[in-house]
C-alpha cells in the first residue's frame, strides 16, 4: 500500500511515519522504481508503536523490545514504575499548591523553605509487584516443554497438507510424463512406492517454506485459522522455514525409511500426548495463533473428494493418445505406440509396436529367455493398410491363425482408439470406459459393422476347425490339434465423414 494509504489506515501522519522509519522502527519494501510498499505487517507494526509511544515509552526501549534486547513484559514493568512515580509528584504538588491557596499568603510575606521541605520530602511508594526477573526472547538452548498449541487440529492441518501436497505431485507426474504405470508401479514395489514417497517428501521441502515464509500458513493450517510465527511474532524468514521443513522431513517423517519412519511418527506423538510441541517448533520458539474459521470440518471433508477429482482427471489425460485431430502415418504410429505402452504389452504374442512408417516392429525377444507357448505360435498379422485423405482417415488389418485358441484383439482395441482420438470423440470423461467398451466389443469373433466413438468398424471372421469359447481368454478353440483347422479376420477402422467425431473428406487413396 501507499504511504497515503497507511495514513488513512492507522491514522497517523505522514511525518511520523517517515520519522520511524528514520529510527529504523519500520522497514517498508522498496519497489523497482524507488517507491515504498507498505505491507499489512507495517501497518501493525505502526499500531504497535502508537500503542506504546502514548504509554509514554520512549524511542529508544520501543527499538530494544522490537530487536528482542527487552521483552515488552520488562519494558512495561520499568514504565509502570516511572509513571508510578510521577503520578505521586503530581499530587504532592496539587496538594501542596491547594494548602498555599487556602492560607491567603502574599508573595511578600511567602515563606518558601517549609513547602519546599514538603514538596522534596520521599513519597510513599505504590505497592508494587517484584520485577520479573530478566530473561531473553529466544534463548539458544530451552530445554522448557512448552505447551502444544491445537495438536488435534495441526495434525489434521497435516493431513490435508500432504494430501494436497501428494495430489500435486501425482499431477505433475502425470501431466509432464504421461505415465499413469509409474503410480500403478509404485502401487506394487515397494522399493518404487519408497523412491516416490521421497520425491514427494522432497517436493514438500520445495513448496512448504514457501507457504510459511509468504503468508505464515500452510492451507491445511490457514484451513483451521492457525498462524505459525516466530519467537517476536513475525513470518518465519525464509531460511528459518526451510530449516523447519528439513526438521519436520527428518524429526517427523524420517525420510520414510523403513522402520525409522514409524519409529519418528510414534516419538512425535508421544510428545503430543505429553503436551508439549514437537522439536521443530518448541525448540525454535515457534509460536501459533489461533483464529475461528467458518465451515472448516466441511471443508475438510470435501477436499479429499476434490482433490480424487482432479487425479482422476489427470490419470484420463495421461490415457488419452498425445495427438489429435488429422494424423499422418507417424502421428498415429505414436498414438498407438502410446495406448500399448499403458496397456503393458498385452496379448500373445507379445504385440509388437509400430515404426515412424506405420510397420510392426519385430520383437526380439531378449538374451537367455526361452519363451513357450502352450498353444503355439502362428499368428501372423499382414503389414497395416492406410487410407489417406487429409491424414489418416482409414486402418485395415488382416491375421490368420493356425494356433489351437485365437483370442487376441489388443492391436484391433489400439488403432481403434487412436483413430477415435484423431476423430476427437475420445476425451478426459469417456477414455477408460472406452477402453473396456472397445474391448468387448472387438472380442467378438464374427462378422459386425458398428460405429464406435466417430469410427465406423466392419469385421469378417472366416474360420475352419474352430468352437466359441471363453477358456484361457480365448475366443476361438480348436479341441483338435491334429484336425484342420485356421481363422483368418479382416477389420476396417474408419473415421465416420462429417459426423460428430470430425468432418472428413471420403477416402481417396490407400498406402502400405
Amino acid at each position: 500500500m501507499t504511504i497515503k494509504e497507511l495514513e488513512n489506515r492507522t491514522g497517523m501522519t505522514r511525518a511520523n511515519i517517515r520519522f520511524y522509519e528514520g529510527e529504523g522502527l519500520l522497514h517498508p519494501r522498496r519497489l523497482d522504481n524507488g517507491y515504498r510498499d507498505y505491507s499489512d505487517e507495517d501497518a501493525l507494526t505502526l499500531e504497535k508503536i502508537r500503542l506504546l509511544r502514548q504509554l509514554q515509552l520512549d524511542i529508544d526501549t520501543i527499538r530494544k523490545v522490537q530487536q528482542g534486547a527487552l521483552t515488552l513484559e520488562q519494558a512495561l514493568f520499568t514504565q509502570l514504575t516511572r509513571l508510578e512515580g510521577d503520578k505521586l509528584l503530581i499530587e504532592r504538588a496539587a496538594e501542596v499548591c491547594r494548602e498555599l491557596e487556602t492560607s491567603g499568603v502574599e508573595y511578600a510575606a511567602l515563606e518558601p523553605q517549609p513547602w519546599l521541605t514538603r514538596l522534596e520530602a520521599p513519597p510513599a511508594g505504590p505497592a508494587l509487584p517484584p520485577a520479573p526477573p530478566p530473561r531473553p526472547v529466544r534463548p539458544e538452548v530451552d530445554d522448557t516443554p512448552r505447551a502444544c498449541c491445537c495438536p488435534w487440529q495441526r495434525f489434521f492441518a497435516r493431513m490435508l497438507d500432504m494430501n494436497l501436497y501428494s495430489t500435486v505431485f501425482n499431477v505433475l507426474l502425470l501431466v509432464l510424463f504421461r505415465a499413469p504405470d509409474l503410480i500403478w508401479l509404485a502401487a506394487d514395489s515397494a522399493i518404487a512406492q519408497w523412491f516416490l514417497n521421497l520425491l514427494l517428501l522432497c517436493f514438500t521441502l520445495a513448496v512448504e517454506p514457501l507457504w510459511l515464509h509468504l503468508w505464515g500458513w500452510t492451507p491445511g493450517k490457514w484451513l483451521f485459522g492457525l498462524k505459525l510465527r516466530d519467537g517476536h511474532g513475525n513470518k518465519l524468514r525464509l531460511n528459518e522455514a526451510f530449516h523447519r521443513s528439513r526438521q519436520v522431513l527428518w524429526e517427523g517423517y524420517g525420510l520414510n525409511i523403513p522402520v525409522y519412519s514409524q519409529w519418528r511418527l510414534w516419538k512425535s506423538r508421544e510428545t503430543s500426548l505429553d503436551g508439549r510441541d514437537c522439536y521443530w517448533d518448541g525448540q525454535e520458539g515457534h509460536r501459533y495463533t489461533k483464529e475461528e474459521r467458518r465451515f472448516s470440518a466441511q471443508i475438510f471433508v470435501a477436499a479429499p473428494a476434490v482433490m480424487l477429482a482432479v487425479l482422476a482427471l489427470a490419470v484420463s489425460w495421461s490415457y488419452l493418445p498425445p495427438c489429435q485431430g488429422p494424423l499422418d502415418v507417424p502421428e498415429f504410429a505414436q498414438n498407438y505406440n502410446h495406448c500399448l505402452r499403458l496397456a503393458g504389452r498385452g496379448g500373445w504374442p507379445l504385440t509388437p509396436t509400430l515404426d515412424s512408417q506405420g510397420q510392426w516392429v519385430k520383437w526380439e525377444q531378449p538374451p537367455n529367455v526361452v519363451t513357450v507357448s502352450m498353444f503355439g505360435d502362428t499368428t501372423v498379422y499382414e503389414k497395416p493398410e492406410y487410407t489417406l485423405s487429409n491424414g489418416v482417415t482409414a486402418v485395415t488389418l488382416r491375421m490368420s491363425s493356425r494356433d489351437i485358441a485365437v483370442g487376441d484383439t489388443l492391436r484391433e482395441r489400439l488403432v481403434l482408439l487412436s483413430l477415435c482420438r484423431s476423430a476427437g470423440e475420445l476425451n478426459l470423461f469417456n477414455i477408460l470406459s472406452a477402453q473396456r467398451d472397445a474391448a468387448a466389443l472387438l472380442d467378438r469373433w464374427e462378422d459386425f459393422e458398428e460405429d464406435f466413438l466417430g469410427v465406423h468398424i466392419s469385421q469378417q471372421v472366416a474360420s475352419v476347425g474352430y468352437e466359441p469359447t471363453n477358456a484361457f481368454g480365448a475366443q476361438l478353440w480348436c479341441e483338435d490339434e491334429d484336425a484342420p483347422h485356421h481363422c483368418e479376420k479382416t477389420v476396417t477402422f474408419s473415421i465416420i465423414p462429417n459426423g460428430s467425431g470430425g468432418s472428413f473428406p471420403p477416402p481417396s487413396g490407400q498406402a502400405d
